[in-house]
């Protein structure tokens, strides 16, 4: 894997560079990802004026992987190290300006927040993919002084989809996207190969598994400032678990309707919901040659099939992250799948 390092404006300042120890890149499906990378002190004045660094758009299927560095520092191995978030954390510098709502569907409602409140600044120019997941659920949400990274992601996760700011390869600038998987389970795919992660596959080398149910809940009584309280009842006849939450930041006046309002409140009760219940959670070890292909044949936010006869696991699961480390000349591929991601285990922690 080749390396440059960027300026402000996302032009080259340096680089092609491959002279580094490792780095890892790790994308999650509903936070800001982060990468960590290590390299000879010798490169130190080379790389320190950089802003962002970035992969060759001529690996990982044509994806680029580009992070904002923010932080710069020695280690004790006599190496530097460099790291910070993916590009994923540009929307952590927008806040949403003052106290209002929008309506429309899911997806409407994203773009027109995000057109809204982008503020392109010249060195970092924000453009919106024409390609973006369509979620047809309508919806009234409130805003206030929200940061517009957090109030995206809790409108997209109860609905399965996130949003991605990847460097397009044509413009070589930052483009978002609302984004949704693919249902690559055995059993929805027809015309394409299911996406399976299997040790009788041969293609994971290792994998753990994790469940806790202690937090579930699957029905949510919502209380807006006023008092008005909404439920939302997904025990579908299973033993009810229920939660109350009361919400001040909700209120009627923020909206032209009550009908708007309640479906402000229900939007919230579906967030609630969706961090409440079972988390299983599974990680795996992939080589970076087997098949499934990351980035070629599954992405981030994909549902796959994970397979284990000793655990007597079969799920089919989304992939709510992974995590790309190149150390040696060798890659590794490290996939992690479930409705709730931990923090994961520190990759590199050799040196």
């Amino acid at each position: 894997m080749e390396l440059y390092f960027l300026g402000e404006d996302f032009s080259v300042i340096e680089g092609p560079i491959d002279e580094f120890t490792s780095i890892v890149w790790s994308e999650r499906y509903n936070e800001r990802g982060t990468f960590t990378l290590h390299f000879p002190r010798f490169l130190i004045g080379r790389v320190t004026g950089a802003s962002y660094v970035r992969s060759s758009p001529s690996e990982n299927g044509g994806r680029i992987f580009c992070g904002r560095i923010e932080y710069l520092t020695t280690v004790d191995s006599g190496d530097c190290e460099m790291g910070g978030h993916l590009l994923e954390c540009l929307l952590d510098d927008r806040l949403m300006i003052g106290v209002g709502s929008y309506s429309g569907t899911v997806s409407e409602v994203a773009l027109a927040a995000v057109s809204d409140n982008i503020r392109n600044d010249g060195s970092v120019s924000i453009q919106i993919s024409e390609n973006n997941a369509q979620i047809g659920e309508r919806v009234t949400v409130g805003y206030s002084w929200d940061s517009l990274s957090d109030w995206l992601y809790s409108l997209l996760t109860p609905y399965g989809a996130s949003y991605r700011i990847e460097l397009d390869p044509d413009t070589m600038k930052p483009l978002f996207s609302i984004v949704t998987g693919r249902d690559l389970t055995s059993e929805a795919v027809t015309d394409d190969q299911p996406a399976i992660f299997s040790s009788s596959f041969g293609n994971i080398i290792s994998l753990e598994m994790e469940k806790n149910s202690e937090g579930k809940k699957n029905i949510v009584y919502i209380e807006g400032s006023d008092g008005t309280v909404v439920t939302l009842d997904r025990s579908g006849g299973d033993h009810k678990r229920e939660i109350c939450k009361k919400v001040s930041d909700i209120s009627p006046e923020d909206f032209e309707t009550a009908e708007d309002y309640e479906a402000a409140l229900l939007v919230r009760a579906a967030e609630v919901l969706s961090k409440s219940g079972d988390a299983v959670y599974v990680s795996a070890e992939c080589d970076s040659d087997a098949l499934p292909r990351y980035g070629v044949d599954y992405f981030l936010g994909d549902i796959c099939d994970v397979v284990d006869d000793e655990l007597c696991l079969s799920f089919g699961m989304r992939l709510t992250a992974v995590d790309t480390v190149c150390e040696g000349g060798v890659k590794m591929i490290y996939p992690s799948f479930g409705d709730e991601v931990r923090y994961i285990r520190q990759i590199l922690k050799k040196q």
